[in-house]
């Protein structure tokens, strides 16, 4: 009879029953500022499997819109809040546009690895420096040292 116990404790366990219930990830917040042909940071760092939202502001004083476009938005499934444009380039690249003053909050929880170049599609933007990259790590990398 014991031994039919431990089994059975033993499947629970390897289950993830008794007490393994992993605690909820923290929600990553990542500011990203677009302003004249620029984007703060240029370098998102994601982790696969961990929520996130992005809360992209035009922050451009000179009054222009600004897009953070991404081949990323069209691998994985996000969502918008806010006042933000979606659209795709004649090239197929989604993006997400604010016009100046503008804030949108784009939730998302990666699905994928690798790296994904980042740039604003308005006009000559991408050309004039509005480039950036998003890094998706697997789920509890930590880059850097301990």
């Amino acid at each position: 009879m014991a031994r039919v116990t431990l089994r059975v404790l033993l499947v629970i366990l390897a289950l993830g029953g008794l007490g393994t219930a992993g605690r909820a990830q923290p929600v990553q917040t990542i500011k990203v500022s677009m302003v004249s042909f620029k984007f703060a940071p240029d370098l998102i760092t994601l982790h696969e499997g961990q929520r996130t939202v992005l809360h992209l502001t035009n922050d451009d004083t000179q009054q222009r819109a600004h897009s953070l476009a991404s081949m990323y938005l069209n691998a994985t499934a996000y969502t918008v809040e806010g006042p933000a444009k979606q659209g795709v380039t004649p090239d197929g690249v989604k993006y997400i546009l604010l016009e100046a003053d503008q804030a949108a909050d784009m939730t998302l929880v990666p699905t994928g690895r690798g790296p994904w170049s980042m740039f604003c599609s308005v006009f000559n933007h991408a050309a004039r420096g509005a480039t950036g990259a998003i890094v998706a790590w697997p789920a509890g990398y930590r880059t850097g040292s301990p």
